[in-house]
């Protein structure tokens, strides 16, 4: 492995080298992907930093700067993306094999090491998180005790990593922190989540959450990095939830858009996080479930004026085609090539009729979710249909090809999926619409779907 990284340090040895008689000192990033997905890599920080760089034809890709921000960045390739840690003057250089993507990344050069402990962080965290789930089902005592436990030999890692490094920045020291500690105090969070309603006493609730009193947040500077946010996002539905608040109901939502309003001051995070928290739950809820009020609330705090478009596309979306009404006929493209009419894919079917969107959900996640729903009713007709329009070419994988369809440019499908979104439609054996917006992961899509076979 490190004979590969050699002419990359021989590379940035030179070009350092060059400039050793200028005042002008120039930060690095680079690396090598084995088995690439994509003929890029990104690298964005919160800063507005953006930079693309390209592959080369040995896979290799070089970065060069000049007045660099240190700080924690986010690098991407292909669908998966990782996060380095770079101060200013730098040579940072990593190598990954696409396969193995996280497991794989082993950074080399100047400041390898916080990121090598950042990525062996993560790791951890993964290895964790199975620990927390099995002792998810012991007792509120037993599972504090184990997160103590857990919390103890991350404090302890960390107050060593301070002994070995007195140099370290308090930037980088608050950031290994965080990557240590906050998916634990997530755990914590999530037992609160889904055992709200057995806490009979405060007692129990204030050991479980004793960690809030030691936890600095309202650092929106971090907000893009997964621990953090995650343990943001975990902590506001654990309040909202121990207020008595449903996860399905509209009053829950309402209470997450408060809650961002109120804890995020920076107004493009709170903008994108008020988008996302909208849009995720909105595809979740009930049938019964209009969220005039949530949408109100969220037009009210969200400044984001294409993203408001977006939600209001929406809007009209689920107004355009009504339940009770018969679904529009459209044309869309067979995995053969054909073109056939929806019409005639779901004649005399009662039908589960999915439009897909491959950016707002993974093949994982569409593919898991549509074969359990499809197992578990046989009788129904499922149909799933690839809507977005920049990514036509591509079916979802997982998913037998001959349960899938394109919208074609001319289909009139694109009169009610104005904002992409995607969209789960149920239809009865006539082709009524019995309920024309729903979502393939909705709280009470089974239900939804026995209902169906009663009709």
């Amino acid at each position: 492995m490190i004979k590969r990284l050699v002419p990359l340090i021989i590379i940035i040895s030179f070009l350092i080298g060059c400039n050793t008689n200028s005042k002008i000192e120039y930060t690095y990033f680079g690396g090598k992907i084995i088995h690439p997905k994509d003929s890029i890599v990104i690298l964005t920080g919160n800063n507005g930093f953006r930079d693309t760089l390209e592959l080369c034809s040995d896979n290799t890709f070089m970065g060069q700067y000049r007045n660099f921000k240190s700080g924690l960045y986010y690098f991407k390739h292909g669908v998966e993306h990782q996060y380095a840690y770079i101060e200013a003057k730098d040579s940072l250089i990593f190598r990954l094999n696409t396969w193995d993507f996280d497991e794989s990344l082993v950074f080399s050069g100047k400041n390898a090491e916080n990121n090598n402990l950042l990525i062996e962080a993560f790791l951890q965290s993964e290895e964790d998180e199975l620990i927390i789930n099995k002792e998810a089902r012991s007792s509120t005592e037993g599972f504090i005790n184990t997160m103590d436990y857990l919390l103890s030999l991350k404090k302890d890692a960390l107050e060593e990593y301070k002994i070995n490094n007195k140099n370290a920045s308090n930037e980088f020291l608050d950031i290994y922190e965080i990557a240590l500690t906050f998916p634990i105090y997530s755990g914590l969070e999530k037992y609160a989540i889904n055992n709200c309603t057995r806490f009979k006493s405060d007692t129990i609730k204030s050991k479980l959450l004793k960690h809030r009193k030691n936890i600095q947040l309202g650092r929106d500077s971090l907000l893009f990095y997964g621990p953090y946010y995650t343990y943001v996002i975990e902590k506001m539905y654990s309040e909202a939830m121990l207020k008595g608040y449903t996860e399905e109901s509209e009053e829950f939502v309402i209470d997450i858009l408060n809650s961002i309003n109120e804890e995020v001051n920076d107004e493009k995070i709170k903008n994108t996080i008020l988008y996302r928290t909208i849009a995720y739950n909105f595809m979740k809820r009930k049938k019964e479930n209009n969220y005039q009020k949530a949408f109100f609330n969220y037009f009210k705090y969200s400044s984001d004026i294409e993203n408001k478009k977006e939600i209001q596309r929406l809007i009209n979306d689920v107004k355009y085609l009504g339940s009770e009404e018969k679904l529009p006929n459209f044309l869309m493209e067979a995995p053969t090539g054909n073109w056939l009419s929806v019409k005639e894919v779901i004649k005399r079917k009662k039908s589960i009729v999915f439009f897909n969107n491959s950016e707002y959900f993974s093949d994982h996640s569409v593919s898991k979710r549509f074969n359990f729903l499809k197992k578990q009713f046989p009788e129904i007709n499922f149909v799933l249909i690839q809507q977005n329009k920049g990514n036509s070419d591509r079916y979802v994988k997982g998913i037998d090809i001959k349960y899938q369809y394109k919208l074609i440019e001319e289909s009139k499908a694109h009169n009610f999926l104005t904002s992409e979104f995607p969209r789960l439609m149920v239809v009865n054996r006539k082709g009524i619409v019995l309920n024309d917006f729903s979502s393939i992961f909705a709280f009470d899509i089974e239900s939804q779907i026995e209902d169906l076979l009663k009709k």
